[in-house]
């Protein structure tokens, strides 16, 4: 396809169309969660195309027209998967050639890839190549368009539409918020192929609030083409991609935990101590404050769909207590809800090794939600993992095996014995972690099997 700086005309590409023949998701509201965020308000980006016209010209080019690879042959999708796909080839990555050309070298990152620092699981994430610890420094998620209507987003979101499409479009608003939000991401877009919102975070007199900028994707005579909005996108996110989590100085959110002082006293109730007590053999999950959650991003390391790892600082909820420190297992509840079943089969392992906690396993401060988007248990912290290449000595050897041995005698198995599951603190004591497949066992030779894989290790 031929294109040419700084406009980037977007034509002959490969258009997607509705496979109507197959089963496709529809605009039915089943039962799933309802994303509810801090967003108070939606506002015009009145200067979209000349800030994204500003970025491009500021990056010395040839305006000489060149060619970038990608699909020109039109395409049947029937689900947001193959959207995603499609959307990659003939959108995403000849973006990424464009602002390679531009010397901005990085790419669309998918979830669960590699070491990225990404909190949740937003379908794509614009990552520099360069960076020692790649952090996402713009969100972009994709729906059917046939399931997000985004032409009269805005209008749903002011409460005047309340169908089941309006309600889905408004999820998937939240949806991407909440990832920007966990982020720390200024920009984000949302977009269902034929349209797209390309989104700013800002603080305005009505609170949390979105600059927003519709842009169709083959609407002649239009100020900006879509390739040349991704592409001044990441470059603005590469420029000045931070913006600061919420902090407990601005106003509760109300939409995530209702405008009464007694809704939100509620809520604060869950997290005062956080020392979470287990309620007939399990751990409750309750909704938590976002602004009390500091994540360190650029800790945090992607475990496949089993969501992240991230140290944080848990802030106590009343004046005169300590900031809590801690290792969070997060997972995208939202997108993956057999993450979600996992790390509540995980909490129901510490509930019943709950005399362990803090001797072998460590204590688990509280199971929590947010924004009905991510989960995480708040564990504590109990030093650093076995390595691969360090040598394990027969004092340590013996030491693992003793704390494997103390799970054993509660009657319960870990499930993956592997380097990663051990772990030593500063003065030698060693915990296991990453209980997802911990169960009770039924086979007498079950234990023994697990101490022949510790002397593999």
């Amino acid at each position: 396809m031929q294109t040419s700086l700084p406009d980037l005309p977007f034509r002959d590409y490969a258009d997607a169309a509705l496979d109507e023949s197959g089963i496709y998701s529809t605009a039915q509201c089943g039962r799933r969660r309802h994303p509810r965020t801090d967003l108070k308000a939606l506002t015009p980006w009145t200067s979209f195309p000349n800030d994204i016209h500003n970025a491009i010209l500021a990056i010395p080019h040839a305006r000489t027209p060149f060619h970038i690879d990608g699909p020109t042959s039109d395409a049947f999708v029937d689900s947001e998967l193959t959207i995603h796909h499609h959307a990659l080839d003939t959108l995403l990555r000849p973006a990424a050639n464009v602002l390679m050309r531009l010397g901005v070298n990085g790419r669309f990152a998918q979830p669960g890839g590699g070491n990225s620092a990404i909190v949740g699981d937003p379908d794509f994430s614009w990552i520099t190549s360069s960076a020692s610890q790649p952090h996402p420094k713009l969100t972009v998620e994709y729906k059917p368009w046939w399931a997000v209507d985004l032409l009269n987003l805005v209008t749903a979101f002011d409460k005047k539409l309340d169908d089941a499409l309006s309600k889905q479009s408004l999820h998937a608003l939240h949806q991407t918020y909440g990832y920007m939000t966990f982020n720390n991401n200024r920009f984000g877009i949302l977009t269902n192929w034929r349209h797209a919102l390309f989104l700013r975070r800002a603080e305005t007199q009505k609170g949390k609030t979105l600059q927003y900028y519709l842009v169709e994707l083959d609407r002649a005579g239009q100020p900006i083409s879509m390739l040349k909005a991704l592409v001044g996108m990441v470059l603005l996110a590469e420029d000045d991609w931070f913006c600061s989590p919420p902090t407990l100085a601005s106003d509760p959110p109300g939409q995530t935990f209702g405008k009464s002082g007694t809704a939100w006293n509620d809520r604060k109730v869950g997290a005062k101590k956080y020392h979470m007590q287990p309620v007939n053999g399990a751990y409750q999950c309750f909704a938590i404050d976002f602004r009390l959650c500091h994540f360190d991003i650029s800790s945090a390391r992607h475990s496949g769909e089993n969501g992240c790892v991230v140290t944080a600082q848990l802030l106590p909820p009343s004046v005169g207590q300590h900031v809590l420190h801690a290792v969070c297992k997060v997972v995208d509840a939202f997108h993956n809800p057999d993450a979600a079943t996992s790390l509540y089969d995980e909490a129901g392992a510490y509930a019943a090794l709950q005399d362990l906690q803090g001797k072998v396993i460590p204590r688990l401060y509280g199971f929590y939600e947010v924004w009905g988007i991510l989960q995480f248990l708040a564990l504590e912290p109990v030093g650093n993992a076995i390595s691969e290449n360090e040598q394990i000595n027969p004092t340590l050897g013996t030491n693992m095996k003793a704390a494997l041995k103390c799970i054993h005698d509660a009657g319960y198995i870990h499930g993956d014995i592997a380097r990663r599951n051990f772990c030593i603190t500063g003065n030698g004591k060693v915990f296991l972690v990453d209980l997802e497949t911990c169960r009770p066992f039924g086979n007498p030779s079950e234990p023994d099997d697990e101490m022949d894989e510790v002397d593999r290790l």
